[in-house]
């Protein structure tokens, strides 16, 4: 019998990290070639004798020959797939209902939201929270999706009383970033990290003292290096992805819980304005 397969008729009988387990592998089968148990079990946050008596559990003798089977599995099913049917989005298909569709946008958006917040170390974002509260100014950078996400934290700091520039030219992102000075916050969003736009814009902020807090994933890249903190985010989609859907959601979640962090620290101020807020533009009505 298939693994895959063996995992879904097995699903009643798992434990939570079991199922944590599980669930990381369907959504991340197409990039098991460079996922080892040691880094698995640090995303998910459980042991790496977990991962092995799951691997056992379900008749392999190791992670190393589920991991290899899945990889294999995998490989076959996108080669009948791709005689059969057009792939729309990650693993959407031209085939599927919408039914299918809602369940699977569902679920990919669940799983990027677990495995994001299962990376977070709540001390290092207390901590960012706070540099973010100090600063006299705020740039925030971001190319496409990672750009609307960018903007929709702008609108939210702006209504609690941040000083914050999010603009969606790249020349005008570089231009504020030289400008920038020490105390000043930039936060650059790119899922790769490797955005020649985005590390550019961080490299100059560097070089002015600025403190630059990355929302990235867990991939090695520039943009990580560079940055004094990061914030990593995790996203199931594969290369069949017709849009950043999954990574926008994981990427919310970690701004979202920053906005609220923030509101948190000045929890009185920020209410009130974020009341006048509303005011106003209720009399635009």
């Amino acid at each position: 019998m298939l693994y895959l397969t063996k995992i879904r008729n097995a699903e009643s009988e798992f434990t939570g990290n079991e199922q944590k387990i599980a669930d990381f592998l369907r959504a991340n089968v197409s990039e098991l070639k460079s996922v080892s148990s040691r880094k698995m079990a640090k995303q998910l946050g459980i042991s790496q004798s977990s991962i092995v008596k799951f691997a056992q559990k379900l008749g392999a003798q190791g992670f190393t020959e589920l991991r290899m089977a899945l990889i294999g599995e995998y490989s076959a099913s996108r080669e009948k797939t791709n005689a059969t049917a057009l792939h729309l989005h990650s693993s959407i298909t031209s085939d599927d209902s919408l039914e299918v569709i809602a369940r699977k946008l569902n679920r990919e958006k669940e799983l990027a939201l677990e495995q994001t917040c299962a990376l977070f170390d709540f001390a290092r974002l207390q901590k960012i929270i706070e540099v973010i509260s100090k600063a006299p100014f705020i740039q925030i950078t971001g190319l496409g999706g990672s750009a609307l996400v960018g903007r929709d934290l702008s609108f939210k700091l702006m209504k609690i009383g941040y000083r914050v520039a999010c603009e969606a030219d790249t020349h005008v992102q570089a231009t504020v970033s030289q400008a920038l000075k020490k105390g000043d916050v930039q936060i650059a969003i790119s899922y790769s990290g490797s955005k020649k736009e985005i590390v550019l814009c961080a490299e100059a902020a560097r070089k002015q003292g600025a403190t630059v807090i990355a929302i990235t994933s867990l991939a090695d890249s520039r943009l990580r290096r560079l940055a004094h903190f990061t914030l990593d985010t995790v996203s199931g989609e594969t290369e069949w992805r017709s849009s950043s859907m999954s990574t926008r959601t994981a990427q919310n979640s970690v701004t979202d819980l920053l906005f609220v962090g923030l509101v948190q620290l000045n929890d009185v101020e920020s209410l009130k304005m974020i009341q006048r807020s509303s005011e106003l533009t209720q009399r635009l009505k």
